[in-house]
């Protein structure tokens, strides 16, 4: 009888697995009512670990620096068209090839740091810098330099 209740098992087994691997309508309405891991599952699994779901304010943090870039981007083209110059060497060379190059590849490189930094949440850089304070410190640093572009753009 015990080989019987083995086999079951097995097969309970594979179906659960069969059942989390491929794509199905359950599937699909767990992952629409955000049926993912939100937070650790033990104690010591806060730090330097992957979750599924981040919450609203590092989306929010996220959301806001790359709209801070397209206005960062838009704005130095602004300014460089009334005579300023660019100090970022890479930049100033993809601006005399192509704007739209150069556009491109700003929200590009933003893009892609941003989706690391996010990826990398709850993870800690040398031990003691947290990635999350990180995020929600570009925000006002970037602010900033829209700030001074502004004020600079007055000042033309």
């Amino acid at each position: 009888m015990e080989p019987d209740n083995k086999q079951a098992d097995n097969r309970a087994i594979e179906q659960r697995q069969d059942d989390r691997r491929q794509l199905s309508a359950r599937t699909l309405a767990g992952a629409i009512r955000l049926q993912r891991r939100r937070a650790h599952r033990r104690d010591n699994d806060h730090i330097n670990r992957y979750i599924d779901w981040y919450g609203h304010w590092p989306f929010a943090a996220t959301l806001t620096i790359t709209l801070l870039c397209f206005a960062d981007a838009f704005l130095t083209i602004v300014l460089l068209s009334n005579g300023a110059v660019e100090l970022n060497f890479l930049m100033d060379w993809l601006i005399q090839r192509d704007v739209h190059t150069f556009a491109v590849v700003k929200m590009a490189v933003t893009g892609t740091a941003l989706v690391v930094l996010v990826m990398h949440f709850n993870f800690r850089i040398y031990r003691f810098i947290a990635v999350r304070y990180l995020i929600y410190a570009l925000v006002p640093m970037y602010s900033l330099l829209i700030a001074h572009e502004i004020n600079m753009l007055a000042n033309l």
